[in-house]
C-alpha cells in the first residue's frame, strides 16, 4: 500500500556489521526516506528523483542543463505556520500524529517523522544520458549521501546502473512466471500466489546457475533461456521426471540465446485490458 513507508521499516530493521547502498527508483522520492537514511548508521542510498513532472522538486526542476555535482539542503517542516512565515520551506502534509487513530488504515497520507522543522541535507547528481538509437540527449538526478571524493559521477553512472537487474527479475516473475495475474480474488489467495511465484523464481535461477553453456565458435555469449528453464522445472516437479535431475538440467542447458549487450528497445505501450478468470496465465 506504502512503498515509502515500507521501505523506512526494511531500513531500519536491517541489521548488517558494515556499510551498505540502497538503490531507489523515482517511486521512492521522499524527504522522510532521505533523511532517515541521513541518521541510521551505516546508510547510503541512491534515490532517482523526478525532473520534469509536477512531482518533482523544484530545486530540482530548476537546475541546469548540465552535469553536476551538488551539495543541497531542503528545509522542511510540517508546520503551516512556518511555511507562511518562510514561503521558501517545503512544507510535508503529514497529519497530527493524536489524530492519526481517526484515519482508514487504507487511507494514504504524507509521511515525518521528525522534528517540526528539520534541514534535510543531501547530494544531488545530475548525469547525462545519450540515446543510442535517436541520439538524443536525456538526464537523470539522483539523491544521495555518498561522498563525492569516493563516488565520483562516472562512478554514480556506474553505481545506479547496478539496478537494472532488479528490472530484469520483475519482468521474468510477471510474464515469464505469470505472476502479473492472479487467479484469486482474495488477498490471502493472491498473496499465497506471489510467494509461490516468488520461490519458483528462486528454485529457477538456483537451477540455472547449474547449468553450462559453451561459447566457442560464436560470435556472442550465451545464456540459459529464463522461460523454458521454468517450463522444464514445473513439468521437472508435476511428473515422474523427478528421479533424474540430470536429465532435466540437460534439457535446460539445450535452450539458450544470444547476449548483445548496449541493444535498446523502445517501450510498447499498450492498453491493459482486464483478463478473464478463464483464460489469466496459470
Amino acid at each position: 500500500m506504502d512503498e515509502r513507508s515500507a521501505a523506512v521499516h526494511m531500513l531500519q530493521n536491517l541489521r548488517l556489521q558494515h556499510r551498505y547502498i540502497v538503490l531507489m527508483d523515482r517511486g521512492y522520492e521522499s524527504f522522510n526516506l532521505f533523511e532517515h537514511g541521513n541518521r541510521l548508521p551505516d546508510c547510503n542510498y541512491v534515490v532517482r528523483l523526478r525532473t520534469k513532472d509536477k512531482g518533482a522538486i523544484r530545486e530540482i526542476s530548476a537546475l541546469p542543463d548540465q552535469e553536476c555535482d551538488l551539495e543541497m539542503t531542503f528545509n522542511i517542516t510540517n508546520s503551516a505556520k512556518q511555511k507562511k512565515l518562510h514561503p521558501e520551506y517545503h512544507k510535508i502534509n503529514a497529519p497530527n500524529r493524536r489524530y492519526k487513530d481517526k484515519y482508514s488504515p487504507k487511507y494514504r497520507t504524507a509521511h515525518w517523522d521528525f522534528e517540526s522543522f528539520c534541514p534535510v541535507h543531501c547530494r544531488i547528481v545530475k548525469l547525462k544520458i545519450n540515446d543510442p538509437q535517436s541520439g538524443s540527449t536525456k538526464w537523470e538526478v539522483l539523491a544521495t549521501n555518498l561522498s563525492s571524493n569516493d563516488f565520483p559521477l562516472s562512478e554514480m553512472k556506474k553505481l545506479y546502473h547496478l539496478r537494472w537487474d532488479i528490472e530484469s527479475s520483475f519482468r521474468k516473475l510477471k510474464y515469464d512466471l505469470g505472476a502479473v495475474c492472479f487467479h484469486s480474488k482474495k488477498p490471502t489467495f493472491q498473496e499465497i500466489e506471489l510467494y509461490s511465484q516468488l520461490i519458483m523464481f528462486n528454485v529457477v535461477n538456483r537451477i540455472i546457475s547449474l547449468c553450462r553453456v559453451a561459447d566457442a565458435h560464436r560470435k556472442w555469449p550465451h545464456e540459459i533461456d529464463f522461460k523454458e528453464a521454468a517450463n522444464i522445472v514445473h513439468r521437472y516437479y508435476t511428473t515422474s521426471m523427478k528421479d533424474d535431475p540430470k536429465q532435466m538440467i540437460e534439457e535446460i542447458e539445450a535452450y539458450h540465446h544470444p547476449v548483445r549487450k548496449g541493444r535498446k528497445y523502445p517501450r510498447p505501450l499498450r492498453f491493459q485490458g482486464s483478463v478473464s478468470l478463464n483464460y489469466r496465465i496459470s
